[in-house]
């Protein structure tokens, strides 16, 4: 009997610790997601926000538009884009010029990119 209420005490114990475990319960809340990146949905959202104001058709700063997929895909697949993006903080080369994108976007378009820059 000792025995027993040992072992269903030790049993809802271990229950209650896994029950009331969140990420368990309702799993992990990763923003950034990138088992499916897409050019509409990700890629075009990023480079709107940080680099077609000065990479546009209209003014393409150092001849580099990135804006639409054609131009974005070209930079991506001749190696252009990571190159900029992946550089560290305080390099003249780094795009954008103002610091370094978030893990999250450059997992993105690193995702893109090696999925070979799709219009999807």
């Amino acid at each position: 009997m000792k025995y027993a209420f040992a072992f269903i005490s030790f049993t809802l114990l271990l229950w209650n610790c896994t029950a009331r475990n969140e990420e368990d319960q309702y799993g992990t809340d990763d923003p950034c997601e990138t088992a499916a990146v897409s050019y509409s949905q990700d890629v075009s959202v990023i480079l709107s926000a940080n680099c077609t104001s000065c990479h546009n058709d209209s003014n393409p700063t150092a001849g580099l538009s990135l804006e639409g997929h054609t131009n974005a895909s070209t930079s991506a697949l001749g190696g252009a884009l990571m190159n900029r993006v992946q550089r560290p903080n305080g390099d003249p080369l780094l795009m954008p010029p103002y610091g370094q994108l978030s893990e999250c976007d450059q997992a993105k378009l690193r995702k893109w990119v090696n999925e070979g820059a799709l219009d999807n």
